[in-house]
């Protein structure tokens, strides 16, 4: 009989390959990104050479601003819909030109490195499911995270690399082992010093099974990290008594380095849990409860 783990494998790549919208979208997705065509969604007019770096950052907080008001609902699904043909696109299209001309060493510090990536990520992946007309999933073209991509600062770097590249430290990606960058890319320097693994609370990849989208601030970063991954924990995390499991985001199995490994994942959970939550989990870390994980829903995080 073929292992568990091994039709998991099966059935989550299923997951992902049944959504393609067409054979050539699908064999993109089973390309090495490194043979992907990138569709940077920034390109045009660049800002007047007098645009200066603290007015794209004021430009980004606006950004996001109109956004929270006018397309993003309380459970932080999005209104596409209502978006494609709205000022607000056109305010993003315009907001992620002006990317193109920030200098990025003026992001000092881990907190305005992260919160910076994390928003650039998050208006993106936006941004990629208009440009792209997506309708129902992101993996309607499996290449999505490999290929859509800003110009930033005068570096191109995808979804896939904002994550595993910046973020992670240029760590392997979960799915190929691959990692983003090669010896000396100049796009490693864009890192913080070390892995948050709370990041993974609050990148929103478009899918219902991601986090809400949100938006973070460099000054109350901390904080509101730990605010998204509370509820992350709390609305994603499940112990099942019968069982004897924890039924865990896929996010856990993927990125499980990240935490830590096994052990550090038990840490991470109890850690952001509260309350009959985390009694729960606790009585399940000593009764040596196995994990599992939630099947993706990879269907677009959009207000019905």
């Amino acid at each position: 009989m073929m292992p568990s783990s091994w039709l998991r494998s099966l059935r989550d790549a299923g997951d992902i390959l049944r959504h393609a919208r067409n054979p050539t979208e699908l064999a993109k997705g089973l390309l090495p990104g490194r043979w992907l065509t990138r569709r940077i969604l920034n390109e045009g007019r660049l800002p007047s050479e007098e645009q200066e770096d603290r007015d794209v950052v004021e430009s980004l907080r606006t950004l996001r601003n109109t956004l929270k008001a006018e397309a993003i609902d309380d459970r932080g699904r999005v209104d596409y819909a209502k978006l494609r043909d709205s000022e607000t696109f056109a305010q993003m299209r315009a907001t992620s030109r002006l990317l193109r001309a920030i200098d990025l060493d003026g992001l000092e510090g881990d907190a305005a490195r992260t919160a910076f990536w994390v928003n650039v990520y998050n208006v993106l992946s936006i941004h990629g499911v208009i440009a792209l007309g997506i309708v129902d999933s992101v993996m309607e073209v499996p290449s999505f995270f490999g290929t859509v991509a800003y110009e930033v600062g005068g570096l191109v770097l995808t979804l896939d690399e904002i994550e595993n590249g910046v973020l992670r430290r240029n760590a392997p990606h979960p799915a190929t082992g691959a990692r983003p960058f090669s010896q000396g890319d100049r796009r490693a320097r864009l890192s913080p010093s070390s892995v948050d693994a709370r990041i993974h609370a609050a990148l929103v990849c478009s899918s219902t099974s991601c986090p809400p989208v949100a938006f973070y601030d460099a000054g109350d970063l901390d904080r509101q990290l730990d605010l998204a991954t509370a509820s992350y924990v709390a609305g994603d995390v499940e112990v099942d008594e019968d069982r004897q499991t924890v039924w865990l985001p896929m996010t856990f199995r993927y990125y499980q380095d990240d935490f830590g490994g096994r052990d550090g994942v038990w840490q991470f959970v109890l850690r952001h849990a509260a309350g009959a939550q985390r009694d729960a989990l606790g009585n399940a870390r000593r009764a040596g409860f196995s994990f599992d994980y939630h099947r993706y829903d990879w269907s677009l995080n959009a207000i019905a």
